[in-house]
């Protein structure tokens, strides 16, 4: 079976944070509340959108999520690519990992369709070989079963493959699978004190571990 190395999105391959808080803060004005900082906004990300919302909007007691999820996918599609960018080394990386005959995937807890469409318009297609997002599966991460699902898309079993994030959820999902775990340093999620097999803090150091070069 091919070797896996699979990746969390938003905090990892990409910087979403502006336009993840645009998005939440155009939900908050159709409440009609206030603006939060970016800061506030990537504090609540992490454990997918009706999660974030619901942290989003704590200070509106009784707001419909239904609602508000509905309202952020809107958002969120007109204004996903304003800021959006790869990580420095991202696209880089995943070409020389490809090359060097690894199968590549997201596992996101972000709803499908716009990781596809980040992932694609960012030029990060087609080393990545399989997308599953937050409404591809029954369960989010820390769940393994997103994980499993991508396996499964990529022909490859866990032994040897690894799970990248920059967050607890994704070092937990990881291991629970029976990857290996890199937590990236430079994304803007936290390891909450869960373990990881490799630390980095540029994505090129990631490659390098891998490839061995």
């Amino acid at each position: 079976m091919p070797t896996a190395v699979l990746f969390d999105l938003d905090g990892t391959l990409v910087d979403s944070r502006a336009d993840l808080a645009t998005a939440v803060n155009l939900v908050r004005a159709d409440f009609g509340l206030e603006p939060i900082s970016v800061d506030r906004v990537v504090s609540y990300v992490g454990d997918g959108v009706r999660t974030l919302l619901a942290r989003a909007l704590a200070d509106l007691p009784g707001a419909d999520l239904t609602q508000a999820v509905a309202r952020m996918r809107g958002h969120y599609l007109a204004h996903m690519l304003d800021e959006t960018l790869p990580y420095p080394g991202v696209a880089e990386g995943l070409a020389r990992l490809a090359a060097a005959g690894f199968v590549l995937g997201v596992v996101t807890n972000k709803v499908e369709e716009p990781a596809r469409h980040i992932c694609a318009a960012l030029g990060l297609m087609p080393p990545l070989a399989a997308i599953v997002g937050g409404d591809t599966c029954p369960t989010l991460k820390p769940s393994p079963e997103p994980v499993h699902h991508a396996l499964a898309q990529l022909g490859a079993g866990a032994e040897g493959g690894w799970f990248v994030g920059d967050n607890h959820t994704d070092l937990e999902a990881g291991a629970a699978a029976g990857l290996r775990t890199c937590f990236c340093r430079f994304g803007f999620g936290h390891a909450d004190g869960r373990p990881a097999d490799l630390e980095v803090d540029h994505f090129a150091e990631l490659v390098a571990h891998l490839t061995g070069r």
